[in-house]
């Protein structure tokens, strides 16, 4: 038999190794090891251990940080696997000094040091700051809406959930009658005693824990002007219900500001609304917070997509002075690159082929079809009905407006309410609106149209794109973050932040010198 060298796997080794040797040179380990190595920046972490002279002795705040880190930058979340990690990966033994965690104190790290992360994100920043990776030249603002932990099959409305209570008693009173009924044979009303009363004590504990959140808590209005209730969730009533390309979530909007340079992170927090309309003023204090209440002031430029673009934003913006490009949703129709290209049109051809959207395919009869007199405050409708007058105070975008209303019993008989009403009628006649000229004004909204449509504006934001989507590329597709393990908009906004922080880490390592991670 030929002479092999022994590969038996059966028997014990003893490596002679050394800890930082296996971090290696001008690595992100090493770089995460230096960079934490500074007592300065893990101050506020120190705050909450008080045993100093009495209790056992604590894993270094700075220990739990490099492994949790690690295992975000390389795609891991759950703190079992990391735990499962120190034990098995060399990099995670070293980086833990050869330690390791358990998996409910790397989970509690997380959750419970949130003022501490903020304060860890704003140090870094600065540290960003200071090694030159930050241009103040453009800003881009965006949100990235992830699933967090919470169900979204206990969301609704007040009224929708007392309904859902209303039902589990109900069920539960049937599987008991119904066992009741059965009660003449002894031997087959033990066996459904025992099947069923699992059933029933579920069904009473879900209608409990609904009646109690109910008696508990107010219903949520939305952010709009004219705010109307949204779902509740019991399991996390920060939460909410919102859509995105790979279907309906329970979570969270995590909105992000990047800078241009290197696209680091300057700023983010995690919202419980789907509309983004309401975090841009949020999101320009948070970047102001971090880098100066002057940062505006200089030749910075802002961008943001169509969601956030609304008359009070367009506002705020004007009279904050903040030189900012944040088109609406018609934009690219006004762009004559866009409406020529043959490629857009077939896919607006495509959209309009496959969209389900019952407003356009019953628009009703427009307001110009109605004969109006401002002057004398009268109203005519195509079927020779006169609407009632509501006033000449309602404020619109344009101006003020001067409303009109049918009456419900005209509406209600009339032979064209098919055509003319989107919706039938219950509580109200058909309502129609004029603006009054004389009283015209051009609203934030058109002096931002003016300024996206110019040729510096269709410039400017076409510097969005690379600014802040490799930003989301990288947390969610590299590092694999699909869905947050906590619950409430302030534990959510910290473990996001620490994902933030592994980004922001990564480009200092990538752009900065050396010397440049140790400055405080």
């Amino acid at each position: 038999m030929s002479n092999f060298l022994n590969d038996n796997l059966n028997q014990s080794v003893f490596f002679d190794i050394n800890y930082l040797e296996v971090l290696g040179e001008n690595t992100f380990e090493y770089c995460l090891y230096k960079l934490l190595e500074n007592d300065e920046l893990l101050s506020d972490f120190y705050a909450r251990y008080k045993n100093k002279h009495v209790g056992r002795k604590a894993y270094p705040p700075a220990l739990l940080l490099r492994i949790i880190f690690y295992a975000y930058y390389r795609g891991i979340t759950s703190s079992r696997v990391i735990e499962s990690s120190c034990k098995t990966d060399l990099k995670f033994i070293a980086l833990s000094a050869g330690m390791q965690p358990h998996f409910t104190t790397i989970a509690d790290f997380v959750s419970t040091n949130c003022n501490a992360i903020n304060t860890l994100f704003y140090k870094v920043l600065l540290i960003c700051d200071q090694s030159g990776l930050i241009g103040k030249e453009h800003f881009a603002i965006d949100g990235c809406k992830l699933p967090t932990d919470t169900s979204k099959q206990w969301s609704g409305t007040h009224a929708e959930l007392r309904k859902k209570s209303d039902k589990m008693k109900e069920a539960a009173e049937k599987i008991v009658s119904q066992h009741i009924s059965n009660d003449s044979n002894k031997s087959k009303n033990k066996t459904l005693a025992n099947e069923k009363k699992q059933t029933v004590e579920t069904l009473l504990a879900n209608a409990k824990k609904i009646d109690e959140f109910l008696a508990t808590n107010e219903p949520r209005m939305g952010k709009g002007k004219r705010p109307k209730e949204v779902q509740s969730n019991i399991t996390d009533n920060q939460s909410a219900k919102m859509t995105t390309s790979k279907g309906t979530i329970q979570g969270m909007a995590f909105v992000t500001a990047a800078d241009e340079m290197h696209q680091i992170i300057i700023g983010a927090q995690g919202f419980g609304m789907g509309q983004e309309q309401a975090t841009l003023k949020p999101t320009i204090e948070c970047i102001k917070n971090n880098l100066g209440e002057t940062i505006f002031n200089s030749s910075v430029i802002l961008t943001a997509d169509t969601g956030f673009s609304s008359e009070a934003n367009m506002q705020y913006l004007f009279d904050e002075k903040i030189n900012a490009v944040i088109p609406d949703n018609q934009f690219r129709k006004r762009n004559p690159v866009f409406t020529e290209s043959n490629l857009y049109n077939k896919h607006k051809a495509l959209r309009k082929k496959t969209r389900k959207d019952k407003a356009k395919t019953h628009a009703g009869v427009p307001s110009s079809e109605f004969k109006v007199n401002l002057d004398s405050h009268t109203c005519i409708c195509p079927a020779g009905k006169e609407l009632k007058f509501l006033g000449d105070d309602y404020e619109g975008v344009r101006g003020t407006y001067s409303r009109f209303r049918g009456e419900l019993t005209d509406c209600r008989t009339c032979k064209m309410q098919s055509m003319c009403m989107k919706n039938p009628v219950k509580e109200k006649g058909r309502q129609v609106s004029f603006l009054n000229k004389e009283q015209t004004k051009t609203s934030y909204l058109d002096l931002m149209k003016e300024k996206v449509d110019s040729v510096e504006g269709r410039r400017i934001y076409s510097r969005r794109m690379w600014t802040i989507e490799p930003v989301f590329g990288n947390i969610t597709s590299n590092k694999r973050l699909n869905r947050l393990s906590l619950r409430g908009e302030k534990k959510c906004t910290a473990q996001w932040l620490m994902f933030c922080l592994v980004h922001n880490i990564e480009k200092l390592w990538k752009n900065a010198n050396e010397g440049d991670w140790l400055i405080a």
